[in-house]
C-alpha cells in the first residue's frame, strides 16, 4: 500500500531536520560575529570615554585648584595618579574579559562546524541520534553566546557610569575649587579607588567562574565523543 501524500517518510523528515539544524547553526554562527564585534566596539567606547575625561578632568582641575590654592599640585597629582591607576587595572581587567569572550567564541564556533561537518559520515542508523545532538550542541551554543554578549555589554555599561559618576564629582569639585578642603578631595578619590578595586575583583571572580563553566562544557564533550565512538565501534 502505497503511503499517503501528506505523509513524509522517515528519511525525508531527517533531511527537513538537517536543513532546519543547518539554518540554525548558520545563524548562531553569525550571531557570534556580530557578538564578537559589538563586544570589542563597546568595550573600546567605554575606555576611550573614560580616558578622555580623566585626561581632562586631571588639567583644568589641576589648574583651578592651584589657582585658589586649595590643594597643591603634589598632592593632587598624587591622588589623580592613584585613581588612573586603578581606572587602568579595572580597563585591563575587562580587556581581559574580551579575549576570554573572544576565545571562547572561535573555540565553540570551530565545535559546532566540526560536528556538522561530520554527519555526513555518520552511519544512516546513527543520522536521527547524532542529528539531534548537534542540533542541542548548536542551541546550547546559542544560548551561551546570547547570554555572555548581554553579560558583557552590561558590564561595560555599568563601567562608564561609574566613570561618568565619578566626572559629575570632578565637576563639583571644579565648581566648588575655592571651597574644597585637601581631606574631602583624599576621601573621594579613595572612595573612588575601594570601588574600583572590589569590581575588578568581581570581574575576575567572574572571569574564573566562566573559564570553569566552560571547562566543564568541554569535558562533558569529550565524555558524550568517546560515548558515541564506543557504541559505534561495539556495533
Amino acid at each position: 500500500m502505497s503511503q499517503p501524500a501528506n505523509m513524509l517518510s522517515e528519511e525525508q523528515m531527517l533531511r527537513m531536520e538537517k536543513t532546519v539544524l543547518y539554518e540554525e547553526a548558520l545563524n548562531a554562527l553569525h550571531a557570534a560575529l556580530d557578538a564578537a564585534g559589538c563586544v570589542v566596539k563597546e568595550f573600546q567606547d567605554a575606555a576611550e570615554y573614560t580616558q578622555s575625561a580623566f585626561r581632562d578632568y586631571d588639567t583644568v582641575l589641576r589648574k583651578s585648584l592651584a589657582q585658589h590654592c586649595s590643594v597643591r599640585h603634589k598632592d593632587f597629582d598624587e591622588m589623580f595618579k592613584n585613581a588612573i591607576e586603578a581606572r587602568r587595572r579595572r580597563e585591563s581587567e575587562l580587556s581581559l574579559s574580551v579575549r576570554q569572550f573572544l576565545s571562547e567564541q572561535t573555540e565553540l564556533s570551530q565545535e559546532v562546524l566540526r560536528e556538522l561537518a561530520s554527519l555526513p559520515q555518520t552511519e544512516q542508523s546513527q543520522q536521527a541520534r547524532r542529528t539531534a545532538e548537534v542540533a542541542a550542541l548548536t542551541k546550547k551554543f546559542a544560548e551561551l553566546q546570547h547570554n555572555r554578549r548581554r553579560e558583557l555589554l552590561q558590564l561595560f555599561r555599568d563601567f562608564k557610569a561609574e566613570q561618568e559618576a565619578f566626572s559629575a564629582q570632578l565637576r563639583a569639585c571644579i565648581a566648588q575649587a575655592k571651597e574644597l578642603r585637601l581631606k574631602d578631595l583624599k576621601a573621594m578619590f579613595e572612595q573612588f579607588q575601594r570601588e574600583s578595586e572590589a569590581r575588578t575583583r568581581q570581574t575576575q571572580a567572574r572571569r574564573k567562574e566562566v573559564a570553569e563553566m566552560l571547562q566543564r562544557f568541554k569535558l562533558q564533550r569529550l565524555k558524550n565523543s568517546k560515548n558515541h565512538y564506543a557504541r559505534k565501534n561495539a556495533q
